[in-house]
């Protein structure tokens, strides 16, 4: 329920924020859609449209305007952009079919529907992770601080990884007062485009530049994702002479990976690590694209139930 709590208040403030901005949108959308003004939906509609593409599409199209400063630009990266030009073409489709034709503008609003519901989802996300971080717990003195691995830029850490490195070892030293034993285990296996595991850069990391014990340190060298970095760090994090367990990740990141941690069923805190500005639009665009990923055939039943009531809803149309 704890996890849960953020989403939930995330998801009324959006809520009620729509309500609120359709009353006063009422009256110049029922003129600008040639609808009559007791028809309420169609305010609310538009307010879907517009927190979508002002939070979704603006996102979008920040990260693509960062593209060239990201340590590796990838697919996922190429994909946000475009995301984000579309939203922008479309927006400007509605906006021009709306002065000459009020009908065809209705059409378009209609059969967007489901990104306009995936771009209010995505501002919800946005303000949950917000949430979490103002309200997250502060870490207890860990047995163990798990830092979950990032791109690397050649042999050595990004400027994303680096900040998660050095979060976790600030942690670990903070414990060893009162935990002489306290140990920290890297995670990260070896992507396609990478030249070594990340597990094995951020242990050398920790030793070399900010002295760290090699004796302190474990590696977990097979994880590919957020959910592998957990589920193969188990062994390493679960003796209970280890506990309290703080699990360090990027800001944008802690609250899916808390999400992910309760789901695998080892205790313990995440900690976000500070995340550069100018990177956290796409990023947040990147969660909740991995969330989707995650629940995939929940988000294609609802985009399909709410493309048929769009269809229903053009067809019944004057």
């Amino acid at each position: 329920m704890r996890v849960l709590r953020p989403a939930l208040w995330a998801t009324a403030i959006v809520v009620a924020f729509a309500f609120l901005l359709t009353r006063v949108l009422r009256r110049p959308v029922a003129a600008w859609l040639d609808v009559p003004f007791a028809q309420g939906g169609w305010a609310l509609l538009v307010v879907a449209a517009l927190i979508a593409t002002v939070g979704l599409g603006g996102a979008c199209l920040w990260h693509a305007a960062v593209l060239t400063r990201l340590v590796r630009v990838r697919r996922i990266d190429l994909l946000i952009a475009l995301l984000g030009g579309g939203m922008l073409l479309l927006a400007v489709v509605i906006v021009v079919a709306a002065a000459s034709d009020a009908g065809l503008a209705r059409t378009i609003l209609l059969l967007a529907l489901p990104l306009w519901v995936a771009g209010c989802a995505a501002a919800a996300l946005a303000l949950a992770i917000l949430i979490h971080l103002r309200r997250g717990r502060a870490a207890p003195a860990p047995g163990t601080v798990l830092i979950l691995g990032a791109g690397l830029r050649g042999r050595e850490l990004g400027p994303l990884l680096r900040t998660r490195v050095e979060r976790g070892a600030e942690l670990w030293r903070r414990s060893l007062a009162g935990r002489p034993d306290a140990r920290i285990v890297v995670a990260g296996g070896q992507g396609p485009d990478e030249v070594r595991t990340e597990a094995s850069a951020m242990a050398e990391h920790l030793i070399r530049r900010l002295g760290v014990a090699a004796g302190a340190i474990d590696l977990e060298e097979a994880s590919t994702t957020t959910r592998e970095n957990l589920e193969l760090s188990r062994p390493l994090v679960a003796a209970p002479a280890r506990a309290p367990l703080a699990v360090v990740t990027s800001e944008y990141h802690a609250y899916r990976t808390a999400w992910l941690l309760a789901r695998t069923g080892i205790d313990g805190t995440v900690v976000g690590a500070r995340t550069r500005r100018s990177y956290l639009p796409g990023a947040v665009v990147r969660e909740a694209l991995a969330i989707a990923a995650d629940h995939r055939w929940w988000c294609v039943g609802a985009a399909a139930a709410l493309w048929a009531l769009a269809a229903w809803a053009v067809v019944r149309q004057p």
